[in-house]
């Protein structure tokens, strides 16, 4: 009974490797705010690399570097396959008026073949007033399409979370 189930689950990985990853379209949920400037992701280790003390963050913790690639080998690949979408915004008249729009797009992300590529396998891949920093976030669900998009932002600002909303289908300003 073992053997069989072992052939099964072997034979179920072959097809799967076969199959065309589902692409998503989250990013194109993304949204266009006006007078921001769009800040590209940075990977965590360029993240690390940045920090005054993170040459020493890994030099004491090797056997981070390994991990830290693979999370970002997968997540770039689920980015490729646009199962996850993820931007940065700055305010250019207050560049600390700055927020993050994160949206995932569950059947991309849900789809095996996606999940067998991404995780089994990876591929190496001016204001008159200045606004007041106030942290806000909202997360909803968007059904569309027969399908279901996580959305969900954050800012330093309320204007900026008021400006994100505003421009998210779907999103209903509190």
């Amino acid at each position: 009974m073992f053997r069989k189930i072992t052939w099964l689950t072997f034979a179920a990985v072959i097809l799967l490797s076969a199959c065309q990853p589902k692409q998503g379209s989250a990013k194109d949920l993304l949204p266009d705010v006006p007078n921001t400037t769009v800040v590209e992701g940075q990977t965590i280790t360029q993240f690390l690399t940045k920090l005054a003390n993170g040459a020493a963050l890994t030099a004491a913790n090797p056997e981070l570097i390994p991990v830290i690639q693979r999370i970002e080998t997968s997540a770039g690949c689920y980015q490729n396959v646009g199962a996850v979408a993820l931007r940065t915004y700055t305010d250019k008249t207050f560049p600390l008026s700055a927020g993050i729009v994160a949206i995932v797009d569950r059947n991309a992300l849900t789809d095996p073949t996606n999940f067998l590529n991404c995780v089994v396998k990876p591929q190496p891949s001016a204001a008159a007033a200045v606004p007041t920093l106030e942290p806000c976030a909202k997360t909803y669900t968007l059904k569309k399409d027969e399908n279901e998009f996580y959305i969900a932002y954050i800012a330093t600002t309320p204007q900026m979370c008021e400006t994100f909303c505003s421009k998210l289908e779907g999103c209903a300003i509190p």
